[in-house]
């Protein structure tokens, strides 16, 4: 078996996404809440709160980070198999192979 590319690995954070719709939900809610009017302030900490919601989002995801799955793309030299044990098949392109390590439950 031959690698020819591996990606992945490590964690993703997706914060950068909470963080800019949070931002959103903030502005909007402050730019009703200086509307002053009744209908308008109900608005306006109903995004503030969606803001906060999407904060503790962020804190969250920055403190259970998801793991991201190592992939490997490999060519098989002749008579050669994948360990089905070690790997799973996730993608098949001709004759590459995109392949992703198993994870081994700790029971």
């Amino acid at each position: 078996m031959d690698v020819l590319n591996t990606y992945g690995g490590g964690v993703t954070y997706d914060v950068f996404t909470i963080v800019v719709g949070s931002v959103i939900f903030l502005l909007f809610g402050m730019l009703a809440v200086m509307g002053w009017s009744t209908k308008e302030y109900g608005m306006g900490v109903i995004f503030t709160l969606l803001a906060l919601v999407g904060l503790l989002g962020v804190v969250f995801s920055a403190v259970y980070p998801e793991p991201v799955a190592v992939r490997h793309e490999v060519t098989l030299r002749p008579g050669s198999v994948i360990d089905a044990q070690k790997y799973d098949i996730v993608e098949q392109r001709g004759a590459i192979f995109v392949i992703e390590e198993r994870t081994q439950n700790a029971d």
